[in-house]
């Protein structure tokens, strides 16, 4: 396990390919929200452009063609995934 590029030009083919199947769609309503955007307004304005993975913890959920089916910003906790895990799992 190494640290590993999630965006720029180097970033990692995985990366990628998920970044390109399933774009930034903006953050969900949380109360951690208004807090990143800010935080990456005022530190990192060129996070918040394009599709790239924006901050740690972005999730994807890939089915069993290796399709990226959705994706999951910072604040959405594991548990909030379950009824899109499952629906996956019953396909």
């Amino acid at each position: 396990m190494a640290k590993a590029n999630v965006r720029g030009e180097n970033v990692m083919p995985v990366f990628k390919y998920m970044t390109e199947q399933q774009g930034f769609k903006g953050f969900p309503e949380s109360d951690m929200t208004e807090m990143l955007t800010g935080h990456l307004q005022a530190n990192f304005p060129e996070y918040l452009e394009g599709d790239s993975i924006k901050w740690n913890f972005t999730k994807f959920l890939i089915n069993k063609k290796g399709e990226v089916v959705e994706r999951f910003e910072p604040m959405v906790a594991p548990e909030e995934m379950e009824s899109a895990i499952e629906k996956l799992l019953a396909e």
